[in-house]
């Protein structure tokens, strides 16, 4: 991460973070940073920090400690006495704290200047029954988790996950035209199997064929939207024929789901004014079209999507093509390893209002 243009090549300030341990619902990770001054002495700040996954609550880990214990914590990492071990700028509060499953307490010293290469200070362990004396309510709460397998406790619900994607390198993956019983299910599993998110344009008359698969698209956490009844050129209808269209789709997808979507597509992507005026949702089309319709064929759509591709982009593919499905795994993994978290297009837009009528393709200012 540079911090300014102008200062010399030799210096460098980098920025890391990385999960060191995982229980329940919580994940504790380490922040470190290395600054390299000019003359390559580099100085390393390494702090832990701990995340409920499903509440939400970040708090730094010295906080799994009672206060009072702070000092004894101090004087192991410092190897100063407790009757003096005050915070000094030599000697800090220690902000690098780790569990170990069996319940010990390591500690790394907060500090470490070294010069022409990285490295830490040393580690002091305090045993796990002196350790759990330390333990503020928090701390017992996290200690006692550390046992807990990950995948038996409820993770947060796709569609309620907060992603900033203004700095995080977000894509709305779209899937049209279905649901389909065969294609759509086998979709769903690899989006559950790859972390991704998505949104899917239904049609109404697809959603009346098949309530059982939309239940299943809107149960996994995913974003639904409407793809008109019967799939028209909607700029060949007048404005009633129009509004019967999208309050059809409305209909077959809250007689399946529960709820009627918010955003709408539609077909072909046309649109006019008359359209516009007359869906009465934000018309979200898209920045890259796969034409994954048109080749057929994965190893020209794949390809195609990630050479075009930019941040805050809406993606469109078809979730009714068995060609499409099997190009899936190969992409979704490969923007992922491109950095990209793969969001619903409300998480893509979240904090930009969509004003019903308006023409949506990416998210403002990322494109």
């Amino acid at each position: 991460m540079a911090l300014n243009a102008a200062m010399p090549a030799e210096d460098s300030l980098t920025v890391t973070a990385e999960p060191v341990l995982a229980g329940g619902t919580w994940i504790m990770f380490r922040e470190r940073v290395t600054d390299t001054g000019p003359d390559r002495t580099r100085t390393v700040n390494s702090q832990t920090f701990t995340i409920d996954t499903v509440s939400g609550e970040l708090r730094p880990a010295i906080e799994l400690l009672r206060p009072e214990a702070v000092d004894r914590i101090r004087s192991r990492a410092s190897s100063v006495p407790v009757a003096i071990a005050a915070p000094t700028a030599q000697h800090p509060a220690p902000a690098d704290l780790v569990f170990t499953p069996s319940g010990e307490l390591q500690i790394s010293s907060p500090y470490a200047t070294e010069r022409g290469r990285t490295g830490g200070g040393g580690i002091a362990t305090i045993p796990a029954g002196e350790a759990e004396s330390m333990l503020s309510e928090a701390g017992r709460r996290m200690l006692s988790q550390l046992q807990t397998p990950a995948a038996t406790r409820p993770l947060t619900p796709l569609g309620l996950r907060h992603i900033n994607c203004d700095i995080v390198p977000c894509a709305a993956l779209t899937y049209d035209d279905g649901p389909d019983t065969t294609t759509t299910a086998q979709l769903l599993t690899i989006l559950k199997n790859t972390g991704a998110e998505a949104t899917f344009f239904m049609t109404g008359s697809n959603a009346a064929a098949h309530p059982a698969t939309a239940r299943q698209v809107a149960e996994a956490g995913h974003a639904i939207g409407n793809h008109t009844y019967s799939h028209p050129y909607l700029t060949k209808l007048p404005p009633a024929g129009v509004k019967s269209e999208i309050d059809g789709a409305d209909a077959a997808i809250r007689a399946a789901i529960g709820s009627s979507p918010s955003l709408m597509r539609p077909p072909y992507g046309a649109a006019d004014a008359t359209v516009q005026s007359a869906v009465g949702k934000p018309l979200i089309l898209w920045a890259v079209d796969s034409l994954d319709w048109q080749s057929r064929n994965p190893a020209l759509f794949v390809p195609k999507v990630l050479k075009e591709i930019s941040p805050g982009d809406v993606v469109l593919m078809h979730d009714v093509d068995p060609t499409t499905i099997a190009g899936q795994q190969e992409l979704i993994t490969s923007l992922q390893g491109m950095g990209y978290r793969l969001v619903t297009v409300p998480q893509l837009f979240e904090g930009t209002p969509l004003a019903a009528g308006h023409v949506y393709r990416a998210r403002p200012g990322r494109r």
